[in-house]
């Protein structure tokens, strides 16, 4: 996936993912503050990026660090207001695939740890698979948000707000699944403190429509 991006977003990417990895984690009270002081640091430092790309670059290597960076308010625009809502879906996308990556790396190291690896009965067999399947899925995720910023970027909008509206399915099916993951590998607890457990999009998503 990562031969679709540009240099440009392929450097804001790994600085994003280092300054995430040096930052202390979600702050008392909130997280909107790290997660906005953190993307207007990376703007000011590097060349600029187109705003879409460079939003659900840094958005999807917070959730990748961890979720919690990112259940606050992270799509509106130097304005306050909401984007358009192909920018939404993209930004959920972009979210949902760094989520499934923070989960798949917890839950790889999970199920080795339980000896999920090593042995080829049903039970473990299924997991297997169910970490497979949310790695596709993510990948799928990545690729959906990467083609909705292409298609912005030649000023073709209304063709990414079709093709968001077919990926709000995936961004649905994704949620599902890092959810259906997170909670056989990694418990109900840590489900309810990283992602909403009901399944409805989060208060960030909500603000994005």
């Amino acid at each position: 996936m990562d031969a679709f991006w540009t240099e440009a977003e392929r450097t804001l990417r790994r600085a994003a993912a280092e300054r995430f990895r040096g930052s202390d984690g979600p702050r008392e009270g909130g997280t909107a503050t790290t997660l906005e002081e953190i993307r207007c640091q990376l703007e000011t430092e590097l060349a600029a990026l187109p705003d879409l790309a460079g939003r659900i670059s840094i958005v999807e290597e917070a959730a990748r660090h961890d979720p919690r960076l990112v259940l606050s308010r992270l799509g509106s625009d130097r304005s306050g207001e909401p984007p358009e809502p192909f920018a939404a879906t993209a930004l959920c996308l972009g979210r949902l695939a760094g989520t499934a990556a923070h989960v798949l790396e917890a839950g790889v190291r999970a199920a080795r740890e339980r000896g999920d690896f090593s042995s080829s009965l049903m039970g473990c067999r299924d997991i297997q698979e169910s970490l497979a399947g949310l790695a596709v899925r993510a990948e799928l995720a990545r690729f959906g948000a990467c083609r909705i910023c292409r298609l912005v970027e030649k000023g073709e909008t209304n063709r990414a707000d079709q093709e968001a509206g077919r990926l709000e399915i995936l961004a649905g099916e994704l949620a599902a699944e890092v959810r259906s993951v997170a909670r056989s590998l990694l418990g109900e607890a840590w489900v309810r403190a990283h992602v909403d457990a009901d399944g409805r999009p989060s208060a960030a998503e909500r603000t994005l429509r």
